[in-house]
């Protein structure tokens, strides 16, 4: 069955291309993992600056495996740093 993460934040001032780049990161070495279907980095069409991840896993344990390495540990850390408090990170199964 598989499984939606979704990742939704908007960057502090002047952090704009930073949070991109993280996210853009974060997405790649999604998509480096087996389990990986797809992973996106997003922009939505009105002005909120924020910056959206939805990446899709075979399943639960693929997305778990991946988000506890050391390195995405540490990108997500920084995603944290580079956003507004409020960011959003959310996890879906398909019905």
């Amino acid at each position: 069955m598989p499984y939606f993460r979704v990742s939704i934040c908007k960057p502090r001032r002047g952090e704009e291309k930073r949070l991109v780049e993280l996210m853009q990161k974060v997405s790649q070495l999604a998509k480096d993992n087996p389990g990986c279907i797809e992973s996106y980095v997003l922009r939505p069409h009105d002005e909120s600056g924020e910056v959206a991840r939805i990446t899709i896993y075979e399943d639960e344990h693929a997305a778990e495996v991946r988000a506890n390495t050391d390195t995405m540990l540490a990108l997500r850390s920084e995603i944290h740093l580079a956003s507004e408090p409020g960011h959003v990170e959310r996890a879906f199964f398909t019905t």
